[in-house]
């Protein structure tokens, strides 16, 4: 079973049945190099989109960063194209579905490398330090075989598929189905979307389609949704209590997975494809309406007293995460100070420290504001190892580690300036205490 979610559960992104009937002029459909419909998006960086009838250029250097000439098909407003480097990333190739205006412009921060220097790169193990195995009750699953060490990278895979979360009314359901085949077909290795697990949805969607819905992630591109696809990443199964969480970089569209705590050889390395703070029930419904199966891990299978515990500790933690950013905005900070203390706890307890790690800034600011600058300091730390440690590639995340290195740098400065404030104050009330003992004379 491969089946994932990151931002968002895959619900209705993608439920290709409530595309309407539409039209497109077009003759009849192309060889595989031969692009369909009308409009002209010679390439994804060329701003202008031409949309009148004409020929493509047949140039393959028009087309960069692309490997085959870009298969479109028509909509009312602009079409909608794949776009296909069959070479890259690692030699699997990436296909990206979208319009040109999008691609031009969302999808610009593909003029960079797709294999982009990783942020943290002594903290990936190579070679991969897991083989994958057929699992009783899961199909394929992925074992560790060596030990793997807390914080440390297991898997660095880009994005193979990438689709719009949403396409225009006018374009039918046939149409779809004929961009997803193509985008898979001129991948540079097709067979690893081909073998993935299916939910098997009958005639509701097509082997393409069930293959997406079942394997995709809803992730955040430069704040547009799409599904992205990641064929060796889809081998790992779900855990409602994992050893390894998912990282989703939109620089590289890249996806990590990171040892959330030392794993051993021979030990399963799991994720979660849900999120933080879900009781069991609404796990396994949706789980099983998402994704089609019943979750068996350790967690769901335990005594009802503790499920029921766990679930108890989840609840809290979700109220929490309510309620501290609201104490905090209201300014009641030693409130809001007990509560994340609390929830951090319980944070552990359940194995989601992954989960939150965004967290960590509220209680650093709250101890600065009430001048306990040592806690401050000490959250302000967990933040940046959070960033260092687990990696956000790219210029975004230089710039966070960078100002959060100013910000430590600074409560050094005032934590060290107030010890020695106090030692001043120290060695001064000794030298008063001194004077008075001699002027009462005693020794």
């Amino acid at each position: 079973m491969a089946c994932l979610a990151l931002t968002t559960f895959l619900t209705s992104a993608l439920t290709l049945s409530h595309f309407t009937t539409g039209t497109r002029a077009t003759s009849e459909l192309p060889d595989d190099d031969e692009l369909c419909g009308r409009g002209l998006p010679t390439t994804p960086f060329n701003r202008t989109v031409l949309t009148t009838i004409g020929p493509y250029s047949y140039d393959p250097a028009a087309w960069s960063p692309w490997t085959h000439r870009p298969y479109c098909l028509e909509a009312n407003e602009e079409p909608w194209c794949v776009y296909t480097n069959a070479a890259s990333p690692k030699g699997h190739g990436i296909s990206i579905i979208t319009t040109p205006e999008i691609a031009g412009t969302t999808l610009n921060i593909l003029e960079h490398p797709f294999d982009q220097k990783f942020f943290a790169p002594e903290k990936i193990y190579l070679p991969r330090p897991y083989k994958v195995v057929d699992i009783p009750g899961k199909g394929k699953g992925v074992i560790a075989t060596q030990k793997i060490e807390k914080g440390k990278a297991i898997l660095v895979d880009h994005a193979s598929l990438v689709a719009a979360a949403e396409y225009p009314a006018d374009v039918m359901r046939e149409e779809v189905q004929d961009l997803l085949e193509t985008a898979v077909h001129r991948l540079g290795e097709p067979e690893k979307v081909l073998g993935l697990s299916k939910k098997g949805r009958g005639d509701e969607a097509t082997e393409i389609e069930d293959l997406l819905l079942t394997n995709s992630f809803t992730v955040l591109i430069q704040g547009k949704e799409f599904m992205a696809l990641f064929a060796d990443l889809s081998r790992f199964n779900h855990d409602c209590k994992p050893n390894a969480f998912i990282y989703f970089s939109e620089t590289t569209l890249a996806m990590t997975v990171w040892a959330s705590r030392d794993i051993e050889p021979g030990e399963e390395i799991s994720i979660t494809y849900s999120t933080a703070g879900l009781l069991s029930k609404e796990r396994q419904q949706a789980l099983e309406n998402i994704w089609g199966f019943k979750c068996s891990c350790a967690l769901c299978t335990s005594p009802p007293e503790v499920l029921k515990k766990s679930d108890d500790n989840r609840a809290q933690i979700r109220s929490y995460q309510a309620s501290i950013p609201q104490l905090a905005q209201e300014e009641k900070f030693e409130e809001a100070l007990q509560q994340a203390e609390h929830m951090f706890q319980l944070v552990e307890e359940e194995g989601l420290t992954d989960q939150m790690s965004d967290m960590y800034e509220y209680p650093a600011r709250m101890y600065y504001h009430v001048g306990n600058l040592d806690k401050a300091l000490e959250y302000t730390l967990k933040v940046k190892r959070e960033i260092d440690g687990f990696g956000v590639p790219g210029k975004l995340g230089q710039e966070k580690l960078q100002a959060m290195e100013g910000i430590i740098r600074r409560l050094e400065m005032e934590i060290k300036i107030k010890r020695e404030r106090e030692e001043q104050f120290g060695k001064q009330a000794k030298l008063r205490g001194k004077a008075r003992r001699v002027v009462m004379g005693m020794p």
